[in-house]
C-alpha cells in the first residue's frame, strides 16, 4: 500500500524554513553563552544588569534551554518537512512564552535589558508554530 506524498508547498516555504533553523540556531548559541559555555556571561555587564542575570532561577534556564533546543529541532523538522515539527514547536512556543513572560512580568529584567527581545522571540514563537500548524493543515508536511 503506497502511502500520498505530502502537498508540495509554496516557493516561500523552504526560505522560512531555513530562516527559522538559522534564528533557533542563535537562540541556542544565546542559551550557550547564558550559561558560561563560552566564557563569563556576565562579563560587559554594568551592574543592574548583573544583577538581573544572578537573579534568574533554574528553572527560568530549563525552559530557555527547552525553548532554544526545542525551536532548533521543530525548525529542522520544518526544512525537512515532516509532521512532528509542529508538536515540537508547540513545547518550543510554550517555553519561551514562559521564559519570556517571566522577564517582561516577574523579574525586573526588562527595566536592565529591555523589552524588544522578550517581545521579539514570544512573536517569532508564536509565528513558528502557526506555521508549522498551517504547513500540517495544508498537507506540506509529512
Amino acid at each position: 500500500m503506497a502511502t500520498a506524498s505530502p502537498a508540495p508547498p509554496p516557493g516561500w516555504f523552504r526560505p522560512a524554513a531555513l530562516l527559522a533553523l538559522l534564528w533557533n540556531l542563535f537562540g541556542v548559541v544565546m542559551y550557550l553563552s547564558s550559561v558560561g559555555l563560552f566564557g563569563d556571561p556576565t562579563a560587559g555587564l554594568n551592574e543592574a544588569e548583573r544583577a538581573a542575570a544572578s537573579s534568574i532561577p533554574a528553572w527560568i534556564t530549563g525552559a530557555f534551554a527547552i525553548g532554544t533546543f526545542a525551536g532548533l529541532i521543530g525548525s529542522l523538522g520544518l526544512l525537512l518537512r515532516k509532521a512532528w515539527a509542529h508538536p515540537v514547536l508547540l513545547v518550543s512556543m510554550v517555553a519561551l512564552l514562559v521564559l519570556e513572560g517571566w522577564i517582561l512580568f516577574f523579574s525586573g529584567a526588562a527595566e536592565a535589558f529591555g523589552l524588544a527581545v522578550p517581545i521579539l522571540v514570544s512573536i517569532g514563537a508564536i509565528l513558528l508554530a502557526w506555521l508549522a500548524a498551517h504547513a500540517r493543515r495544508r498537507g506540506w508536511l509529512s
